[in-house]
């Protein structure tokens, strides 16, 4: 295997690791803590449960969404000052609002967040 080819894509590599990250974050706080059943029965009791707390809280992250707005501003600012952790975190922000109830405003952060650092690679290949 080329060792090149890791190396110049290690970036790459770990906005990957940081999205998949995110989304399985983001799929296991609404699936597991927000939309649970079971869990909405313990936290109906007063529990003083983590789990209780996290969901009381979390909504934080959706409410008016938040992290969709979150998305699309770093998205937009990526594409204006190709700064590659605006494009690091709208895509990771992006990947998260998709699925914590924020899907219009994180799909346009998360595409802009792309289209930034698809832009910002094909330059520095033609600077080579």
């Amino acid at each position: 295997m080329n060792r090149h080819l890791f190396h110049r894509n290690a970036p790459l590599t770990g906005l990957i690791i940081a999205f998949t990250a995110a989304v399985a974050a983001s799929a296991a706080l609404r699936y597991g803590l927000m939309e649970s059943d079971a869990l909405h029965g313990v936290c109906a009791a007063a529990s003083d449960d983590w789990r209780c707390a996290a969901r009381r809280y979390a909504p934080q992250l959706f409410i008016d969404q938040r992290i969709g707005w979150l998305a699309l501003a770093s998205g937009a600012l990526a594409m204006a000052t190709r700064i590659p952790a605006l494009t690091a975190l709208a895509v990771v922000s992006g990947g998260a609002g998709l699925i914590l109830y924020s899907a219009d405003y994180a799909a346009a952060g998360l595409l802009l967040g792309l289209v930034a650092l698809t832009s910002t690679r094909s330059r520095r290949r033609g600077a080579h």
